[in-house]
């Protein structure tokens, strides 16, 4: 029997499981098939099509799965009256749990970012609005949207053996999703299956690790880690050996997305990005085999997955990377508050001073992450409860293994410029504290919160040169990056103080190479509401795309952009995310997935894919009515 999944509670099925999932299924087709005619193998079977596997396909399906099979149900399903499995209780639970990672990481469907995949069910209070606040959501009622219509619980690699085989053969749309947390929705697609290795757990540590037929004897210390394993489970594991694995900031992001979009993360200034501490894999590729790639074995793919993206070149089951030993850390806290906006522009000015130190405090051995948090109520920690909001700037920044009295002397300067406004104009904090190691200077941080509304992210990487040439620029661009928009938002800043200029590294990965001139990447973040549709919330897409983002730009045109943390909406996405590498990466993708049984927005060999109204992919070269982005 297939499981439902209500909620985060799977049941067998039984008459009234299977008739709740049956009317969600009619209710997908119907709108599905009013979009789609004359559907053949240049497109996607999709639930409605002709092609679409039967009942007893799924059920043989689930057989070989030994009952791994999901139908997917949306979580929140249950808060809506209307639906046969309306719970309050499992309602009041999901309403408080919406904005946590972990529980979008340990449903079968579930994103981070809902709005990827239309926000069909948003959970609801009992007075119809949703969780974030659309006063409409339950007369707009709960279907599956763009949501996977089958999970598969894949904790072997078997199972996603056969899931791929299966798949391929039916040629349905095949999505891989681990914790949902990417920010561009590539772990959903409408009418598709899912692999979800969230339960794929394990970690093997080696004290001496050599790659599989490598003929060196060099070894080094590593760990194995596998599909469903999140940066807490290799941070907390690493450190029971005093030690650390290069790993990303927040707490629930999932190894495999994280390192094969290049990963980025508190400790990569110093260590390397994941992508340089990459030792081997092992992927089940579209043609279902399982394939260890390293140095020695399958050289091509090696190159092409530390970088090229997740979603893409197949299913990777298990990632072996280097660990270090634990350093000491030096933490600076910093923040900058704005006292009133009648000194804005001079807030922007001193913005630009901070950054323009930016490049010596890098090469001195600080890295990490900062924000620039836009004038709204509540979000700057340093107003009172009765002063108007403010701009302010934040950072936590670390250095490792570094004698006392470092960081004091490399923020001096910064602090010295700051010095003449403080109390006038401005407030700041400054803070320098000791860890005795990684672990414990990193649990003191957050976690973060996510589907609170919809949003697109864009980034760009800047060099030392873009941040000291023209500070008045400087400081007037991102003013405009951050500005507020027509209808009142703003967007928010961070910026990434992790870059690696290893440079001979760059060409033994596919990641960009611009990373390797780069000082800190700079995200700009805008929100817009979560029940809009594609066409309500473009004006905000485009924005973000031919404003913020461009401002940012004109500061290093010759540089690019994060591929995990990317705008998917740029018009020159192949150059930006991955520069030369790209023609060398499509290649590849056609080699091991040429029937394009992989396909995430923006990801390599995305063109070769449209998706129309209804969401369904068809080959570029089949015409479709009103093509969208959004799939």
């Amino acid at each position: 029997m297939i499981s439902i999944y209500h909620g985060n509670h799977p049941f067998r099925t039984d008459q009234s499981a299977t008739m709740y999932f049956f009317i969600f299924l009619i209710s997908f087709t119907v709108a599905s098939a009013s979009a789609i005619s004359n559907t053949t193998q240049d497109c996607k079977c999709v639930p409605g099509d002709s092609c679409w596997p039967s009942t007893s396909d799924f059920s043989a399906l689930n057989d070989t799965l030994s009952g791994h099979l999901i139908q997917a149900i949306p979580p929140a399903s249950v808060c809506y009256q209307s639906e046969p499995n309306y719970d309050e209780a499992a309602c009041n639970q999901i309403l408080s749990s919406w904005f946590s990672s972990d529980f979008h990481a340990a449903d079968p469907i579930s994103i981070g970012w809902p709005w990827w995949a239309r926000n069909p069910c948003p959970p609801i209070f009992p007075n119809g609005t949703s969780v974030t606040l659309d006063p409409d959501a339950e007369k707009k009622g709960c279907s599956i949207g763009a949501y996977p219509v089958y999970s598969v619980n894949a904790t072997t690699e078997e199972h996603v053996v056969e899931t791929v085989k299966w798949a391929a053969e039916k040629n349905i749309r095949l999505v891989i999703k681990s914790t949902g947390h990417s920010f561009q929705g590539r772990s959903t697609g409408f009418g598709s299956i899912v692999i979800w290795t969230h339960h794929m757990r394990g970690f093997e540590w080696h004290d001496s690790f050599k790659g599989e037929q490598c003929a060196s004897n060099a070894s080094v210390t590593a760990a194995t880690i596998a599909a469903g394993e999140r940066v807490r489970d290799i941070y907390t594991a690493a450190d029971k050996h005093n030690s650390v694995i290069v790993g990303g900031s927040e707490q629930a992001v999932g190894v495999m997305g994280w390192f094969t979009g290049g990963g980025h993360g508190p400790l990569s200034s110093t260590y390397g990005f994941g992508v340089d501490n990459v030792l081997e894999f092992r992927i089940v590729t579209p043609d279902g085999k399982i394939v260890t790639a390293n140095p020695c074995l399958n050289p091509d793919l090696f190159w092409a997955v530390r970088g090229g993206g997740g979603s893409t070149f197949g299913v990777v089951t298990s990632v072996t990377m280097r660990a270090y030993p634990s350093p000491r850390v030096t933490r600076h806290s910093f923040a900058l508050s704005l006292l009133s906006l009648d000194n804005e522009t001079l807030f922007w000015d001193l913005v630009a001073e901070v950054f323009s130190e930016l490049p010596r405090q890098k090469q001195g051995g600080m890295q990490g992450y900062a924000s620039l948090v836009p004038p709204v109520p509540g979000a700057n920690p340093f107003n009172g409860p009765n002063d108007p909001p403010t701009w302010a700037l934040m950072w936590s920044h670390n250095a490792y293994d570094k004698p006392n009295g470092t960081v004091e002397s490399l923020v001096a300067p910064m602090l010295e410029k700051l010095d003449p406004y403080n109390g006038s104009a401005i407030f700041y904090l400054s803070e320098v504290r000791q860890y005795p190691n990684f672990f414990t200077a990193w649990d003191t941080t957050g976690t973060q919160n996510v589907a609170i509304s919809g949003m697109n992210i864009a980034s760009r990487l800047l060099t030392a040169e873009s941040l000291t040439r023209d500070k008045k620029q400087l400081a007037r661009l991102l003013q405009k990056a951050a500005a507020r928009s027509p209808d009142g938002s703003y967007a928010l800043i961070q910026s990434h103080l992790v870059a690696n200029d290893r440079h001979e590294l760059a060409d033994q990965v596919s990641a960009t190479a611009a990373w390797r001139d780069a000082v800190v990447s700079f995200l700009v973040i805008e929100g817009f509401k979560d029940s809009s549709t594609f066409e309500e919330a473009r004006p905000v897409l485009d924005r973000l795309t031919y404003e913020r983002l461009a401002a940012l730009k004109s500061l290093a045109p010759e540089s690019g952009a994060y591929f995990n943390e990317a705008d998917p909406f740029d018009p020159n996405w192949q150059y930006e995310y991955w520069g030369k590498n790209y023609e060398r990466l499509s290649q590849i993708k056609k080699s091991y997935d040429p029937q394009g049984l992989l396909w995430c927005l923006s990801c390599v060999g995305s063109e070769e894919w449209t998706a129309n109204p209804s969401g369904q992919l068809c080959k570029a070269s089949t015409k479709q009515e009103g093509q969208i982005l959004l799939a």
